[in-house]
């Protein structure tokens, strides 16, 4: 994705910080390429994650982005069938009859969720009974047109009829009247969800809070509505999202070590699989540095001297190595070599096996490691996936003097020769032929050119008998 001509990415991402952060960004910019000021300017960075925000092709409000999972459009996307998908509506809208939009949005993602899982028959019946249900608990006994009264408080009556329908206080009746029968006895209603930091705020409020106390807990609610992650701010709105593109190069790599310091790399990897323990590491590295870069000593005429510029050496080799020691320690393989014996014993044995059948041993083994609980399942994976690559680097390698006698051998024998191959190389029919002391690849190599030469020679046989 990213395109760039420096040796890391950190160039790209991380502008230098000149003091100025506007002139740092522009002139950042000015030194980047067209393709690497498009990485800039689209992505990112958390901590050592580059991450991109995309939003969709329409921004929507949130109102809509809520309502929109339970529309039938939604719904005929979702379902495979028109008609599931008007009874999902149908008893969705029963469900949440009186709710707002936030409940609707909820109870349309679980139903959905739960269809992924059930299958769609299954929950749709659900909802239906749940549906039912809700409709027989808030079943409520019309009243006559002249019993508008509340429940509760019991007001003063109103009737419709003693009011003309032009007047605005008969279309005031009706609404009071229509309010009463939605909140009588069980009957739902939409409420605003309970919110801790409103209530908070208002009692801060209400206390007699000062007007610097009220600002500084307005802004601690809105930071509670962020996320940070490594230190960057993330504000997301109703429609976009994060995408995470990568992670940053290290700083500093292999190549930055000097020419002969550059042999402590493998030696440091060595080091770390093995699991040799970070202070005996850094000891022992320490010491090669000392060697390598001499800071104080005798000359050859005998004078003491102190070298500066070795000191700085050793310093940037030391970061060199950390950025390199960071690496191990994110590396799955590394870290498993280095935190489990058996992994690290199977996976040296895996490696350096060359015959097949060695690494099918070996597999097995870890199996029954596996089942006793001291290998974790994804050790035992990372290693069928060392098996299986150790077989395909033995399946390209050159064959032996013997085996390759033997195929070319094959390939121009006779019918009969192929019948006496096919007998002797099968199980205990000859122990004493070459092919039994050949490894497990070559084996199977022989045998597949054996297999084709036989065809070979039918097709042909064929042929003259037409």
């Amino acid at each position: 994705m990213f395109a760039t001509n420096t040796r890391t990415n950190h160039s790209i991402f991380l502008p230098f910080d000149t003091g100025s952060p506007r002139d740092g960004v522009m002139q950042h910019i000015s030194r980047l390429g067209h393709l690497a000021r498009l990485d800039f300017e689209r992505c990112s960075v958390a901590g050592e994650i580059i991450f991109a925000v995309e939003a969709d092709a329409v921004p929507v409000s949130q109102s809509d982005e809520e309502a929109r999972i339970g529309t039938l459009a939604y719904a005929l996307r979702k379902l495979e069938h028109a008609e599931d998908a008007a009874e999902f509506i149908r008893c969705l809208n029963a469900i949440c009859e009186g709710g707002d939009a936030r409940c609707r949005q909820t109870t349309a993602s679980h139903y959905y969720h739960e269809i992924s899982e059930r299958g769609t028959s299954v929950v749709l019946k659900e909802m239906g009974w749940l549906a039912m249900q809700l409709a027989s608990l808030n079943a409520v006994a019309e009243s006559e047109e002249d019993e508008f009264f509340w429940t509760e408080a019991e007001p003063m009556a109103v009737t419709v009829e003693k009011q003309p329908k032009e007047s605005i206080a008969a279309f005031l009746a009706e609404e009071i009247a229509s309010i009463a029968r939605m909140t009588r006895g069980r009957r739902k209603s939409a409420c605003f969800l309970y919110d801790d930091y409103s209530n908070w705020l208002g009692e801060l409020e209400a206390n007699g809070a000062s007007v610097e106390e009220l600002d500084d807990a307005f802004a601690h609610v809105e930071a509670l509505n962020q996320y940070d992650e490594g230190g960057v701010v993330i504000v997301m709105s109703s429609h976009e999202r994060t995408i995470a593109c990568g992670r940053l190069d290290p700083e500093y790599v292999a190549e930055d070590l000097p020419e002969r310091a550059n042999y402590l790399v493998p030696e440091l990897r060595r080091l770390y699989a093995n699991g040799r323990p970070m202070d005996e590491l850094w000891d022992d590295l320490n010491a090669q540095l000392e060697v390598l870069f001499p800071t104080s000593g005798k000359t050859a005429l005998g004078k003491a001297f102190y070298s500066h510029a070795n000191r700085n050496w050793q310093q940037f080799a030391r970061q060199v190595l950390e950025a390199i020691l960071s690496e191990c320690q994110q590396d799955f393989h590394l870290t498993a070599l280095r935190n489990n014996s058996l992994y690290r014993q199977f996976h040296k044995t895996i490696r350096g096996a060359q015959d097949a059948r060695m690494i099918s041993e070996t597999m097995k083994r870890a199996y029954e490691v596996r089942q006793t609980g001291t290998l974790p399942l994804k050790h035992f994976t990372a290693l069928k996936t060392a098996a299986e690559l150790q077989r395909e680097r033995l399946g390209l390698q050159q064959l032996s003097a013997p085996a390759f006698r033997l195929v070319r051998e094959i390939q121009s024998a006779s019918p009969a020769r192929l019948r006496y191959f096919s007998w002797a190389f099968y199980g205990a029919n000859q122990p004493t032929h070459v092919i039994h002391a050949l490894p497990a690849q070559e084996q199977a190599r022989v045998w597949a050119t054996l297999k084709t030469r036989k065809e070979i020679v039918t097709q042909k046989v064929i042929r003259q008998t037409i």
